[in-house]
């Protein structure tokens, strides 16, 4: 097998923690036998720590942050992808359903379009432009059995997609100067402490897990939110944001599939009718462009 591209690399690595990322809804009802929903999160994201503790200490790839461009770029992703979306996505799930929620969250590929492709200037061509409707598409038809009328929380969980892509940018320019597994474990390291108090904010009680609780606990932060999160800033350093969001738009035709199996939850005839609007749209968001299209890397100021 000859060596991959960088470009299908970065795919492979995204369709990979996509995948993944498609057991999160589970593992986290499951979870929730013992927590509430922003306990289970902070301490999902301690467990995650460990993670990237040990797979720095095996790569040996300690670096210093502690310099002004690198220390400012982890503190606004930690602030962005860390602390904000998810406050903002879990205070927004109080005052709106499960399915507006997810309807609201496809927004995000329509988001990054915006921000990558028209405001930045990143190129697409018209085949991956078509896959990115594609997949949006069949977001909408997968998630929209569940959807209901616009509410309050709606307008919180649109919020925390629309800054995402800066998250995102923040990543890809860090991504650059230091290795994953370190812009992780300094993000989760700062923002552990202060989900925490969120969930105490919120009125929740902050109990240490007992029982079964913890298998799906370490599930959740060792491989969703260690080595998914990996899969997935490698891949966006290799292809453009709009492309990955997009591809990882397949992964609630994987949480339908699992959900059945695990949960016995039957998905509807108007939800399978998206799998094959997802299936051809990773097909041309995975067709090689006519012209080269690599994505710039922006030097941190």
């Amino acid at each position: 097998m000859g060596k991959l591209s960088p470009e299908k690399l970065g795919e492979s690595s995204v369709m990979l923690g996509s995948l993944i990322w498609s057991f999160f809804p589970i593992l986290t009802i499951l979870s929730y036998s013992g927590l509430e929903p922003v306990t289970s999160l902070a301490w999902t994201t301690l467990i995650s720590i460990l993670f990237f503790f040990i797979i720095s200490l095996a790569r040996n790839s300690w670096e210093s942050i502690f310099r002004k461009d690198v220390l400012l770029s982890v503190l606004g992703v930690t602030f962005i992808n860390g602390i904000l979306f998810y406050a903002l996505f879990f205070i927004g799930l109080k005052y709106t359903t499960a399915g507006n929620a997810a309807i609201v969250a496809t927004m995000e590929i329509l988001f990054s379009y915006l921000f990558f492709n028209v405001w930045r200037k990143e190129y697409i061509d018209s085949k991956h432009i078509i896959g990115v409707v594609l997949m949006f598409l069949s977001a909408v038809i997968i998630l929209s059995p569940n959807i209901s009328s616009f509410q309050t929380g709606d307008l919180l969980i649109l919020l925390a997609v629309f800054i995402v892509p800066l998250g995102n940018l923040l990543q890809k320019n860090l991504r650059a100067v230091v290795t994953s597994d370190q812009i992780l474990f300094y993000r989760t390291l700062i923002a552990t402490p202060f989900l925490f108090l969120l969930a105490y904010i919120l009125g929740e009680q902050v109990v240490i897990p007992s029982g079964s609780t913890w298998i799906f606990l370490l599930i959740n932060g060792l491989v969703l939110f260690g080595l998914s999160k990996i899969l997935w800033i490698e891949g966006i350093f290799r292809i453009s944001v709009t492309k990955a969001i997009s591809i990882s738009g397949f992964s609630p035709i994987f949480t339908l599939i699992f959900a059945f199996f695990i949960l016995k939850n039957i998905p509807s005839a108007v939800q399978l009718i998206a799998a094959p609007l997802a299936m051809a749209g990773i097909y041309l968001l995975t067709r090689k462009v006519n012209i080269v299209s690599q994505p710039m890397i922006f030097p941190l100021e």
